[in-house]
């Protein structure tokens, strides 16, 4: 990926973040998946997933649940009581 396109990402508007998110999220729902399997049920980027899928880590809304294969699986974090 080229930097100019990364450096895109963050000029991005809030309200489209917090969509890409919304997807990504609901996506989850439906179990713990790959980047590339997000993409498949998301239809977004791959590159734009990973970016998320960064932000969602660090605020806490999603985690690694393992691996399968050579990727990383994400599931959506569960909420303590």
């Amino acid at each position: 990926m080229e930097m100019t396109q990364f450096k895109s990402f963050f000029q991005q508007n809030r309200g489209d973040v917090r969509r890409q998110r919304k997807v990504i999220t609901e996506a989850l729902s439906q179990g713990p998946a790959t980047i590339t399997e997000l993409a498949k049920r998301t239809e977004l980027p791959k590159d734009l997933i990973v970016w998320n899928i960064v932000g969602l880590l660090k605020w806490g809304d999603v985690e690694i649940a393992g691996e399968n294969g050579c990727e990383l699986v994400y599931a959506r974090k569960e909420v303590a009581n």
